[in-house]
């Protein structure tokens, strides 16, 4: 009994010694790294693992990783935490671009008389001031943000420096439309 007792007891310290939290960090080439909640794996060609902190079940070609190394505490974020955003910079071509000069023109506004009886008098009488045509909107330079949502980075007039039409499947259009076939005229 005292024997059943002990190897019980030894499974459950066993089994909790299982679930100690550990992580692993895989270099991998070109010097980043990629984060594991479990010793990865390798099955053939590839490592098995599953990421930190998600936890998405992910392989990776062995002859990528260059050395997996045991971490004891849970690394921490280099990147933004979820929810976070950051401002990359200005919608124009460069950080030190300067906005285009805007100087509306303000229109200059003549008094006109009338005496009530209607002719234009200057000698005396009512005046009135005509009505003040809308100013036109302001001058807004273009978005340098494509149809994608990501900038445009091709200084203006260069190739790929306007966003590509975006056609009625939701895609952009690559290519220009195919010729349209004409008939011919009859001969007689």
């Amino acid at each position: 009994m005292k024997r059943a007792i002990g190897l019980v007891i030894a499974a459950i310290l066993a089994a909790s010694g299982g679930y100690a939290t550990s992580y692993y960090a895989l270099e991998v080439r070109g010097g980043s790294r990629i984060y594991a909640v479990d010793q990865p794996v390798r099955k053939g060609r590839v490592l098995l693992f599953h990421r930190y902190p998600d936890g998405t079940y992910m392989s990776l070609a062995a002859s990528e990783v260059e050395k997996v190394l045991s971490l004891s505490e849970p690394p921490q974020q280099e990147g933004l935490a979820p929810g976070q955003s950051m401002v990359i910079g200005s919608a124009v071509e460069g950080p030190y671009a300067a906005a285009p000069p805007v100087s509306p023109k303000v229109p200059q506004y003549d008094m006109a008389m009338d005496s009530g009886y209607g002719y234009g008098s200057y000698w005396g009488g009512g005046g009135y001031v005509p009505p003040r045509p809308p100013l036109p909107p302001p001058l807004v330079p273009p978005s340098r943000i494509g149809s994608n949502g990501f900038p445009i980075l091709a200084p203006p007039g260069s190739p790929g420096s306007a966003p590509q039409p975006i056609g009625p499947n939701g895609f952009p259009i690559l290519s220009p439309p195919a010729p349209a076939a004409a008939p011919r005229p009859r001969s007689m």
